[in-house]
């Protein structure tokens, strides 16, 4: 048989390359030819996986006998009715297909539907479990005060100075290259200077 193999990894090149050894040795002790492999690097959860439809299509391109894939959940983790979707797609092309570890995940058997069912809905449980988990930890790491995401970026840069350079007639390409940032961060630190500036002048009139 002519087999295609299809592979997804979240992480490194390491856990590709591991995928694709056992699903290389996998075929070759039954004796089937690989013509092709696809196969989706560091993709997570539910981003899109354009390997997986372009198996699909060459699938439907009668490419290949045969599909073969690590593992359901490495195909999705949208659910049952994404996995049997996905798989009935390779059988209506005529394309069999099996997972290296879930045997019992092929085209033969009365109860592939029943086993892909349980197999999708323990991926999804799955997912749902460390959505969970991670928003646990953040919502504890709020309540012990700690700062949550990218912190301010800052510059040592005085925005007034910025401010009475470019009055004084400097553009911002001058700026920016003067004190080694981007345009927009220059234009930003510049706005600050005046907004404080302008706050500076409205106090001082209202002592007056």
């Amino acid at each position: 048989m002519q087999a295609a193999i299809y592979a997804r990894t979240s992480r490194d090149d390491l856990e590709s390359e591991n995928q694709l050894r056992e699903l290389r040795d996998f075929a070759g002790r039954r004796g089937w030819e690989i013509l092709a492999q696809f196969v989706d690097a560091d993709v997570r959860g539910d981003a899109a996986r354009p390997q997986l439809q372009a198996l699909l299509r060459a699938a439907h391109e009668k490419r290949f006998d045969v599909a073969l894939f690590w593992s359901l959940d490495r195909m999705t983790r949208a659910g049952v009715k994404d996995a049997i979707d996905t798989l009935y797609a390779l059988d209506s092309a005529g394309v069999a297909f099996h997972s290296f570890r879930e045997p019992y995940v092929n085209s033969l058997g009365p109860w592939r539907d029943a086993v892909i069912g349980l197999l999708a809905t323990r991926a999804k449980m799955e997912k749902i479990r460390l959505s969970e988990r991670t928003k646990a930890g953040l919502a504890r790491a709020r309540a012990q005060g700690k700062v949550i995401g990218r912190p301010p970026r800052r510059y040592a840069v005085d925005p007034a100075q910025v401010v009475r350079q470019r009055g004084e007639g400097a553009s911002w390409g001058e700026l920016a290259k003067r004190y080694g940032l981007p345009k927009t961060s220059v234009r930003r630190l510049c706005q600050k200077g005046q907004a404080k500036i302008d706050k500076d002048h409205r106090k001082a009139g209202g002592r007056t």
